[in-house]
């Protein structure tokens, strides 16, 4: 009988104890398979963006990291909080999006030459935009505004 206890309480530790550390790194008890969530970047480290005025034009960059994308549709340009036409936009890749649909999309990099001759020095530009990432993450509409020199 003590040997019986003694098996029943040791088992029973060992099955405690091995509970946690499967919860712990996210395994499945009946598949002991490893169950990560994808990780997402900031909006920020995902479209890096940049500017530079250069004479009559203000050049505007974003850098789209691997696996992830700019909706073309949702690109948008306010200057003085006028809606601007975007001219010279390149063409996107075709695109179904689990959440608009069939879209034009930006993957690796983006340019825009937003023209600034006639605006005066303190005319404030903002540029609208807004991605995903192809795991499955839509981050929210993003802005950038700056000041003309």
């Amino acid at each position: 009988m003590k040997v019986k206890l003694v098996l029943l309480l040791a088992s029973n530790l060992v099955i405690q104890s091995a509970i946690p550390v499967y919860a712990n790194n996210n395994f499945s008890l009946f598949t002991n398979k490893q169950q990560a969530a994808p990780a997402f970047l900031l909006g920020e480290d995902a479209f890096v963006f940049s500017q530079l005025q250069q004479g009559d034009n203000l050049n505007v960059f974003w850098q789209i990291t691997d696996g992830y994308y700019l909706y073309k549709n949702k690109l948008r340009v306010t200057i003085d909080d006028e809606e601007q036409t975007i001219k010279g936009l390149p063409a996107g890749k075709d695109y179904h999006d689990e959440y608009f649909g069939d879209v034009e999309i930006f993957e690796y990099e983006l340019m825009l030459s937003v023209p600034v001759a006639d605006l005066a020095p303190g005319s404030k530009v903002t540029v609208h935009y807004q991605g995903c990432a192809v795991a499955g993450l839509c981050y929210p509409p993003m802005t950038k505004t700056f000041i003309t020199q």
